[in-house]
């Protein structure tokens, strides 16, 4: 076992919950030192972007919800200052404002545990019609909906640097400042960090999706590599950024088959001129060694990397008539074409998606369309959907399912496999009297089972940290992942991915249930081990990563919602 993998394995055992502790976090809250949630760098050029009103969002019936499910269908946007701006508008600016007595505080399109967001977003681009002149890296500033030029570079070094990809391809980036969120839950923020970088993945695919664009995580660039082409190396100290991963976007009509900008390319990013000293988040900071440690070891390095990668494709080669659970690309988690999605053609992307919230409390009296919950499954599988293209190494998450309200499903316990070739494995791995049962009206192409038919609701929600949601919701989602086996072939990086997985699958879930006239709710906090005991899950082949949970909403009482940004 490598120093990296084991410091990943004590991380991960240390920031878990049980019944009888809690893992390592403040004592109680510092206000005084709460971390300013919006990161500017001042001394730099603001590129001011265009801003949509409520009411223009809401007249804006084009693209529908269901579209972005097939957006090499949709013309692509042109590549100018409109489509960046709605871009970044639609995946990480501000959604509104909610006010409670003198209270006031801003929402973001991307969630974020406890609104703290660790996140922090860069456009790597060449010339932009009518916003940027030269190749440039950019900070986005979501309080003015700006980006902040941060650096220029020559038109040759961008031909070299965007030579392979598809005409018309930009680059994300994606950080995180993990301070933002230990600050209100200690240890466990590495975790949460992890959790919404997924969110943000897919926040921007969705966004791209609604203008014709598709997503590429760039899966072969090292963590050094993301820091020195978004500027960020050599950052030091709490409120430090970590690179978490560069994304390519390019018109959906086109094929990127890229991986990774050249390494000489990166190289010269060295000698850039970077403007702009980042404000300070907070005046005092308390520091927590394991997150750290987790960070350190979390990290790409090519030197073993590279390795770890071409074992894995000849591995797959080798595999081709036996594949494995989990650890094959995403083009072979394939199931069959038959779709039972609702009609959600006149549901218009923009609304859903700026209009997505988390639910606070939810109606327990309220049931679901065993139709809905059906077609909700069918969308996270890999086969043809686009947003979760980004899952470079392939899908290692299965759902357990606390079903408490659907109509014509017996509440109780239920497994959702969303790789079918896993199933063997799984069912040997926990408990044997397991019923395994397939409900009679479920659709051919779903492996979803009953294991225990039963009213858990209030267990559910004790297994959540006590949240009343997770028993009020139609149901609540645990994220299983493999877990041993990835970290094992790939090394301990991967352990950061398996968490983008379930942000990933998040974010779609939220954007489902609002679709569906419901309401989402990620929930960080939840009790792993008690979990695993229940099920009869032993030692570290599958973990539990995330808890969902989907239902209708109750009404906010006395919190008032104001618009994103001033007319």
């Amino acid at each position: 076992m490598t120093a990296e993998l084991e410091a990943i394995l004590d991380y991960h055992k240390a920031s878990k919950h049980n019944f009888k502790t809690y893992a390592p976090g403040p004592h109680r809250l510092d206000m005084s030192i709460k971390p300013d949630p919006f990161l500017n760098y001042h001394g730099t050029r603001h590129l001011n972007l265009e801003i949509w009103s409520a009411e223009q969002i809401k007249a804006e019936v084009f693209p529908a919800y269901d579209q972005v499910f097939s957006p090499e269908k949709l013309k692509p946007s042109e590549l100018n200052a409109k489509s960046i701006s709605r871009l970044f508008f639609d995946s990480f600016a501000i959604s509104a404002w909610k006010k409670a007595d003198d209270t006031k505080w801003p929402l973001r399109v991307n969630p974020s545990s406890g609104n703290l967001h660790p996140t922090e977003v860069y456009l790597l681009s060449g010339p932009v019609k009518e916003l940027l002149k030269a190749p440039s890296v950019c900070h986005y500033a979501p309080l003015p909906h700006a980006l902040e030029l941060r650096t220029e570079f020559s038109q040759k070094t961008w031909e070299l640097l965007s030579s392979g990809f598809p005409e018309g391809t930009f680059f994300v980036g994606l950080t995180s400042i993990y301070w933002r969120v230990s600050w209100k839950y200690g240890l466990r923020a590495f975790r949460y960090s992890q959790h919404d970088i997924g969110h943000a993945i897919a926040a921007l695919t969705f966004a791209a999706a609604g203008l014709g664009w598709k997503t590429n995580l760039l899966a072969d660039m090292g963590s050094e590599e993301i820091s020195g082409l978004l500027g960020i190396s050599g950052e030091i100290g709490p409120e430090r950024q970590e690179p978490a991963c560069l994304l390519a976007v390019y018109p959906a009509d086109k094929t990127c088959t890229r991986s990774r900008i050249s390494s000489t390319v990166v190289s010269a990013f060295k000698n850039l001129s970077w403007e702009g000293i980042p404000n300070s988040l907070s005046s005092g900071h308390v520091e927590w060694i394991g997150i750290e440690k987790a960070a350190l070891a979390a990290q790409k390095r090519e030197s073993n990397y590279f390795e770890k990668r071409e074992e894995s494709e000849e591995e797959s080669e080798e595999e081709s008539e036996e594949i494995k659970s989990g650890t094959q690309a995403a083009s072979l988690l394939k199931t069959s074409n038959s779709r039972n999605l609702p009609d959600l053609e006149a549901v218009p992307l923009r609304s859903i998606i700026r209009g997505r919230r988390s639910a606070i409390e939810m109606d327990n009296s309220a049931y679901m369309e065993k139709e809905t919950f059906y077609a909700i499954l069918q969308r996270t599988l890999l086969e043809n959907n686009p947003i979760l293209n980004t899952l470079a190494f392939g899908s290692f998450t299965h759902l357990l399912l606390f079903v408490n309200r659907v109509k014509d499903l017996l509440p109780g316990l239920y497994i959702f496999l969303r790789n079918p070739e896993g199933k063997e494995r799984f069912k040997a791995a926990i408990r044997p009297d397991f019923l395994w049962e397939k409900p009679k009206n479920c659709p051919s192409d779903l492996e979803f089972y009953l294991l225990m038919e039963e009213t858990l609701h209030s267990f559910a929600a004790q297994l959540s940290c006590a949240q009343r949601k997770a028993a009020d919701a139609c149901f609540t989602a645990c994220m299983l992942s493999e877990f041993k086996e990835p970290l094992n072939r790939f090394g301990a990086w991967i352990y950061s991915y398996l968490y983008w997985e379930c942000g990933i699958l998040g974010q779609l879930l939220y954007l489902e249930a609002e679709a569906n006239g419901l309401r989402g709710c990620g929930i960080g906090c939840f009790f792993d081990d008690p979990l695993h005991e229940t099920i009869g899950l032993k030692g570290l082949e599958y973990q539990d990563l995330y808890h969902f949970a989907v239902g209708s909403p109750l009404q906010e009482i006395g919190v008032i919602t104001l618009p994103a940004y001033e007319e």
